[in-house]
């Protein structure tokens, strides 16, 4: 550094001597402005190689290379490593957006839907077809047809158990694994879904009734029915013409109890309990295992510290993403306004950094008011100075040109500091596009 002709096919190819000549000129420019404003070789000579390299193409009457131009000038290597790196943001994107999703899932339990039992008494072998839930909106929310089908054979796996009543909220507080007096069926086999079921579409299965209960549940069997008891994740939305939970996943199944229809009567109830006090088998102390306990926390705090360092990368990408398309769109509206090289330059560097963004996106529209809000007031003030001009293509005249442009740009150049030897080379390198 400084640049001579010699060093310019290093960065250009086909260039005139004249054009040669014009980029050494610009460049050079640029480096020793960059360097004066605190800038390194390192940072300062690219930025000065592409800006000279932009003047000489607009002289000559050629457009600015788009990004996808430049990036074919680049060379196989170059673009498989921009590839690559855009590749990595796409998927760590998609990462982040699923991860989004899965976080805004709530944990809901699906319990208090009664389902009517399917027979009125019990077979020899012990067992009765129950019907354990079916489709549409219920309690905890909406059970669409295929979540159905596709978790209930899973999740309602044979031995699952069915208890006497759902548990109170004193029960579950102080016995969660529930009481063996209360144990009154299993599973046969696994749910099957079945869309032609006996009492509609629905999940039924096979119950097999321990010996204790058999009666009660024959007596009783008008006024019973089963409910489930499962954990499940949903999230809001609408089904039917309804707002609610949407269930989208059954993760497990506790019980399928055996409870009263909704209203029955008081008579209905005390034959209910009076079963259940027939059966008085005593609990058996279960003891939570601390250590697993410990291991699910600890699983569980990984898991969220995880996900919070995925929210941070992507967004750190999504910024990046966005100030890209940002610098591309403001040298494609400045691209469409005639005026000198190095202002653009300069305007596409100030601009870049302000996007208008809403929700997260590039508001282009007015973006695009801001940027040209910006270009039309530098050409303004420009030629107020000089006294005439305006913004071509943008409703105006042609921009200041010859003397009065160099002392237009003289000018500027003083009042940014700069001094009168300065100015006046500054100004001849912007007036001319370094001729």
């Amino acid at each position: 550094m400084p640049w001579t002709v010699a060093d310019v096919e290093d960065h250009v190819k086909g260039l005139t001597d004249k054009q040669k000549q014009r980029w050494v000129a610009v460049a050079n420019s640029v480096l020793a402005q960059c360097l004066e404003d605190g800038g390194t070789d390192e940072t300062c000579a690219p930025k000065a190689i592409k800006q000279a390299s932009g003047v000489v193409k607009e002289a000559e009457g050629g457009e600015m290379p788009t990004y996808e131009t430049w990036i074919e000038e680049q060379g196989a290597d170059v673009r498989e490593m921009l590839d690559a790196h855009t590749q990595g943001l796409r998927s760590a994107l998609q990462k982040e957006r699923e991860a989004r999703k899965a976080a805004e899932r709530r944990d809901v339990d699906l319990a208090g839907d009664f389902v009517p039992l399917v027979e009125k008494s019990i077979r020899l072998d012990g067992t009765a077809p129950v019907k354990l839930i079916q489709p549409g909106w219920g309690t905890s929310g909406y059970y669409g047809p295929g979540l159905l089908e596709r978790d209930g054979p899973k999740v309602f796996a044979q031995g699952t158990k069915m208890y006497w009543n759902h548990p109170t909220a004193t029960e579950e507080r102080e016995r969660p694994e529930r009481s063996l007096r209360d144990l009154a069926a299993e599973l046969a086999g696994p749910a099957e879904w079945r869309a032609d079921g006996p009492t509609g579409p629905g999940l039924y299965a096979d119950a097999h009734v321990f010996g204790p209960f058999r009666d009660a549940v024959n007596e009783l069997a008008p006024h019973i029915g089963v409910s489930i008891r499962a954990m499940g994740k949903a999230n809001k939305g609408q089904a039917e013409g309804r707002e609610g939970n949407i269930i989208e996943e059954i993760v497990s199944a506790q019980s399928v109890d055996f409870v009263t229809e909704p209203g029955a009567g008081g008579r209905v109830l005390q034959l209910f309990e009076s079963a259940r006090r027939d059966v008085a088998p005593e609990p058996q102390e279960v003891k939570v295992n601390e250590q697993e306990a410990q291991a699910l926390r600890d699983a569980n705090a990984q898991l969220t510290t995880e996900l919070e360092a995925a929210k941070a990368e992507a967004q750190r990408l999504n910024e990046a993403l966005l100030l890209r398309e940002a610098r591309d769109f403001v040298a494609s509206t400045l691209g469409a306004i005639e005026m000198p090289a190095m202002t653009r330059e300069r305007l596409v560097e100030a601009l870049a950094g302000k996007p208008v963004v809403v929700d997260g996106a590039l508001d282009k529209d007015a973006y695009k008011v801001a940027i040209e809000t910006a270009a039309s007031g530098e050409i303004a003030y420009l030629a107020k100075i000089v006294g005439s001009g305006a913004i071509k293509g943008m409703g105006g005249e042609t921009p200041p040109t010859g003397v009065n442009l160099i002392e237009t740009y003289k000018t500027y150049y003083l009042q940014q500091g700069r001094s009168l030897a300065e100015a006046e080379k500054l100004a001849a390198l912007a007036a001319t596009g370094g001729k």
